[in-house]
Order: structure tokens, then sequence, then C-alpha cells
């Protein structure tokens, strides 16, 4: 569902922008679109996770998957070495450098996008919810008592680096809506990688080994698909059928076959 809003519906459904009401032409309104803390909701789950029996292993870096007659036998770690029945690679940005030495070559790139986190001084000017500043692609949150400012995608390989000109983007889209919200002076400035793939839609499935399952590349939506491609690869893993059809999501939307000299297909990875 969704709202066309003119400019009064814009300042009644998000009330801190009334100072800067003749900037908005319009918006449109997702009523039932939510808004969350993944900080809040991960260590949470964590928390239930650990309740079921899940052991986390903070702290420990992955070296390399140890694979023995086609099929992954264990994890070799900097703590030691981790075997089981079936394994799931979900490292984000950093899942090809653990696919490659296996022969897949995982079509995932670093988009690296920054936020900044202001706290709130004003109740009044700041956002209600979520809003999207189309012209320069942010997102402005409120989180709690918190301004959250968030967007941009640079091609800067696996830099972490902190770029002042990003920060003042940020600020500019901020105080140019929501002027006063907040204390700029007490900004806190971050960076991250986000997973992508050529086609903006996540690996998740099967990999070319029968026990290795994929879970990544989900760019820009992370959390908001980690429960439903956690529940989909789950049943795969399990032997059932998920509840929607996963055919195109999985590593082999990425492999083409061409014939070799005798004349039999073999798989190549795409670029």
């Amino acid at each position: 569902p969704f709202e066309v809003l003119d400019r009064a519906g814009c300042v009644a459904a998000e009330p801190g922008l009334a100072a800067s009401a003749d900037k908005v032409t319009g918006g449109l309104r997702l009523p039932g679109d939510e808004t969350g803390d993944c900080f809040k909701f991960t260590n949470r789950l964590a928390d239930m996770a650990s309740g079921l029996g899940v052991t986390f292993r903070h702290g420990v870096t992955v070296q390399r998957l140890e694979v023995d007659r086609g099929r992954v036998v264990a994890v070799q770690t900097d703590a030691g070495r981790l075997t089981a029945d079936a394994f799931v690679l979900a490292m984000g940005s950093f899942s090809p450098r653990i696919a490659a030495p296996l022969g897949m070559r995982l079509p995932v790139y670093p988009v690296k996008g920054y936020s900044i986190t202001v706290p709130i001084v004003d109740e009044s000017r700041a956002p209600v919810s979520t809003v999207m500043d189309e012209t320069h692609k942010i997102a402005i949150t409120r989180l709690g008592d918190r301004i959250r400012v968030g967007g941009m995608a640079e091609l800067s390989g696996f830099d972490n680096s902190l770029h002042p000109r990003r920060q003042a983007t940020l600020r500019h889209s901020v105080e140019d809506l929501f002027g006063g919200a907040g204390d700029q002076a007490q900004a806190t400035f971050w960076c991250g990688l986000r997973p992508m793939t050529p086609d903006g839609t996540p690996i998740v499935g099967a990999s070319t080994l029968p026990n290795l399952w994929l879970n990544t590349g989900h760019g820009t939506l992370g959390w908001t698909m980690a429960a439903g491609s956690g529940r989909a690869l789950a049943d795969m893993i399990s032997g059932r059928v998920a509840d929607i059809d996963m055919a195109d999501l999985g590593y082999a939307r990425y492999q083409r076959r061409r014939a070799t000299p005798t004349g039999a297909p073999r798989p190549v990875a795409a670029e």
C-alpha cells in the first residue's frame, strides 16, 4: 500500500519538516513500512539462539575451508579446526575470498556506504520514522533519541577510510530537512561495506559442493532480507521445500556452460 502526499501531507506525516516545507514538493508514503534497530534485534536474536544451544565464537578468524573427496569437512580458523555436517558461507563482501580456493568466483563486491548518528536535541524538529531524501539518495531514520543518516555508494574496494566530504553531505541532508533537530557536534561517523551483486539480488542456496551453502550478496538490504534468507536456506539444507521459489537466487545463475574440446559441457563462472 502507498499514499501520494502533497506538501501538506508530508508535513502532517512528518511534522519536523514544517520548517523546510518550501523545499518539499510531495512524497510517497508507505504506511506498511517499518523502521527498527538492527543492533538491538541481532543482540536479542543472539541471546535467543544461545538459549537454544547455538554457540557463537567471537573474535575468531576464518582462514579457509578444508575439502576432502568433493565435500567440505572442516573450517580452519586461528583458534583451531571446526567440523560439521553442513556449512554456510555468509561473510558478506568477504565471501569470495573463502570461495575462490574452492573454484567458485562469487560476484560479490564491496560497495561502501556511510552514516552519521546524531543525538536529538529538539524533538519537534526530528523525524518520526524514516524519510528518504531522493535528491541525495540518503535515508534519515529515527532511532529512539538519535537520528541515523545513511547512504551513498562508493566503489573503493575494501577501504574503510572515513572521508570528511561524505560526512558533510550526510550532515547537509539532515540539516536541510530537519534543521536543528540534532547536535551535529556530537555526531558519530561510520562506514561499512555492502556486499553487492551485479544484478542486485542475493546469492542464497547451493554451491558447487554438496554440503556448502551460500547466503551472501544482499547489498543494501541485508537486515531486510536476513530472516527470510535464513528461513529459506534452513529449509533447503533440511531437505524441505522453501516457501518461495529459490531457483533464480542461487550461484548457478552466474554460471554458463560451454563445450570443451571433447564436447563435454563444463561450467564457467561469469565475470
